[in-house]
Formats: structure tokens, C-alpha cells, sequence
């Protein structure tokens, strides 16, 4: 990775060299000369950078935010019943952020069936027998869901 990939992927994810460092652990003054290419980028920084870049930083958040993010979610799968990978992804974020939190087990179980029925959702069809069937899985899951204590 060069400088000026790296200063391209962060004014992209929008962030100053500032929020960058503090997000990967150095210093602004160290993410300058990279971006000036007076020292090289590490792997580990390119990796972090990247991922950066392409999720954001994780922000803390607490377990009734989670909770009702993940409930979002299925909501949303439940009324429009049509693939999207945004669901998908936003429950990937929510499981890291459930579990970064301190969340239960049961709810990390839980955002994990979500997680499958979502992708039975995004690889199957109305017209599919089995849709019926992940249609109610759905059901459940936001039942227990809700059941759930954040």
C-alpha cells in the first residue's frame, strides 16, 4: 500500500489522520509520513486501514441499541421479504457488537439462527416450497427475539 492509497482510503471512510491513529493505535504524526510515503506501512496497519475503510470504526454501543438494531432487522425481513445483503451485514455488525458488549449467549444464538434465516431469505424465492418454512423461522426468531432481555 502506498501513501496516497492509504490517505485515498482514508478520505473516504472520512476520517481525519487523527481519528485514524487513535482508531489503529498511532500516532497522527506517524499516519502523515505514510501518507507523505516518508515511512512505510506495515501489513498489520494496511490490514487495519483497510478494514477500516470498509466497515468504519466500532463504535461502543450498549446492549438495548444492539437489541433494537437486531429487531430492525428482522422487522424489516419479515415485511419486505426480498433478499438484501445490507440485512446480512448489519447483523454481522450487530453479532460482533452483541459480543464485544457483553451480551448472552442465547443472544448471540440467536443473532446467529437470524443470520441463517436471512440467508434463506436472500437465496430463495416466493415461489420456493420452502419459503413458507423460512417465513415462519423468521417468526420464531423474532419472537424470541423480543423475549429476549438486553
Amino acid at each position: 500500500m502506498t501513501g496516497l492509497e492509504m490517505k485515498d482510503l482514508r478520505q473516504r471512510a472520512k476520517l481525519s489522520q487523527a481519528q485514524l491513529a487513535s482508531a489503529i493505535g498511532m500516532s497522527r504524526e506517524s499516519i502523515g509520513r505514510i501518507e507523505r510515503s516518508r515511512e512505510t506501512v506495515e501489513k498489520r496497519t494496511e490490514l487495519a486501514v483497510r478494514y477500516i475503510a470498509e466497515y468504519g470504526i466500532a463504535v461502543d454501543r450498549s446492549l438495548s441499541q444492539i437489541h433494537s438494531d437486531v429487531a430492525n432487522v428482522l422487522d424489516d425481513a419479515a415485511v419486505r421479504a426480498s433478499p438484501s445483503i445490507q440485512r446480512t451485514d448489519k447483523l454481522k455488525v450487530a453479532l460482533e457488537s452483541w459480543t464485544a458488549a457483553g451480551g448472552s449467549d442465547t443472544g448471540r444464538q440467536l443473532i446467529y439462527r437470524a443470520q441463517g434465516v436471512i440467508g434463506q431469505i436472500n437465496v430463495s424465492d416466493a415461489r420456493d416450497p420452502t419459503f413458507a418454512r423460512t417465513m415462519s423461522d423468521l417468526t420464531q426468531v423474532k419472537l424470541e427475539w423480543a423475549a429476549l432481555k438486553a
